[in-house]
């Protein structure tokens, strides 16, 4: 549910919002003289490793402002010459509307903007549902449009290195297609694809399109014969690909000897003959290491090999 800012407001979730960044920043705004505030703001960004991506107005940006902007490390500068827009963004918070990173404009003007947000939020004691993922959607695609049509004048050497790739703005099949590269990276001989899975269940990374839900996963076919592996957000799908005589044959003979926690680091549930087995992480191994990529994919394909073994193992009784 977005919430609604004025002056007060803004000069208090504007500085958290950049402070909050995480990896990326992106700040769209036509004039910048910025205060005290700001500027420590975005210090602590910076400090903490936070790509930051500014777009201002062409023409509109003092020697002064410009030089204080390019002490931070990791700035990239763009400017645009009919950006008017203001626009605050960390891929977690989202805030438009009339406010410039202009220290007048915090300390007399009367703003106003909107505050969304990707997971709820506390304000004045009150708990704020997070915004539909489609609120974010067209304006993601606007930032995209105004970057992609702005004159880059300074990029950090992450952006050099790659190619400007700022993964807050990607696209869900974008993002499926990077989640595909690092498996085929960890698999080596086994290739997963961007695969698209229309559904009606609001469960994961999903597009609403009228009344159906577009969901982007990583899919590989024929993982091994007749079984096909999908990554979806927090849980890997198994598919049996077999005839209905042969999958019932299987289910029965898994069913008698079922137990859920029987691998260590997992838990799975196959209910039901026309559902595919659900492969879950579980707490009895230590999944808090999420950078160490070489031990986790480790991990999962520890499971899904054990999942395969079990199938081999029943399939030929």
């Amino acid at each position: 549910m977005a919430l609604f800012l004025n002056t007060q407001k803004l000069n208090h979730w504007i500085p958290k919002l950049i402070e909050e960044s995480e990896k990326e920043l992106i700040l769209i705004v036509p004039y910048i003289q910025t205060s005290e505030n700001i500027i420590n703001a975005l210090n602590e960004a910076d400090t903490n490793g936070v790509e930051i991506t500014l777009i201002y107005r062409e023409n509109k940006l003092s020697e002064h402002e410009k030089n204080k902007l390019l002490l931070l490390k990791n700035i990239n500068l763009l400017h645009h010459p009919n950006v008017h827009c203001k626009c605050y963004y960390n891929g977690d918070l989202l805030i438009t509307g009339s406010m410039n990173l202009y220290e007048y404009s915090e300390k007399n003007n009367r703003e106003m903007g909107m505050l969304m947000h990707r997971h709820s939020i506390e304000e004045d004691k009150n708990t704020i549902n997070r915004d539909r993922k489609e609120v974010f959607d067209d304006a993601i695609l606007e930032i995209r449009q105004i970057i992609n049509s702005a004159s880059l004048e300074k990029a950090s050497e992450k952006a050099k290195q790659s190619a400007f790739k700022i993964d807050i703005i990607k696209t869900d099949e974008e993002l499926a297609r990077d989640f595909c590269d690092r498996l085929n990276k960890a698999f080596l001989n086994k290739k997963f694809k961007p695969f698209k899975n229309i559904d009606k269940n609001n469960f994961g990374r999903i597009v609403i399109k009228g009344s159906v839900t577009i969901k982007w996963y990583a899919k590989c076919d024929n993982f091994f014969d007749k079984v096909d592996v999908v990554f979806e957000d927090n849980r890997i799908a198994i598919t049996f690909n077999l005839e209905e005589v042969d999958l019932k044959k299987l289910y029965t003979a898994w069913e008698s000897v079922y137990d859920e926690f029987e691998f260590h680091g997992f838990k799975y549930y196959w209910n039901s003959l026309d559902q595919d087995l659900f492969l879950y992480r579980h707490d009895n191994f230590d999944w808090s290491d999420e950078n160490n990529q070489q031990k986790k994919y480790a991990k999962y394909n520890e499971g899904i090999t054990a999942i395969i073994n079990k199938y081999r193992e029943l399939a030929n009784k």
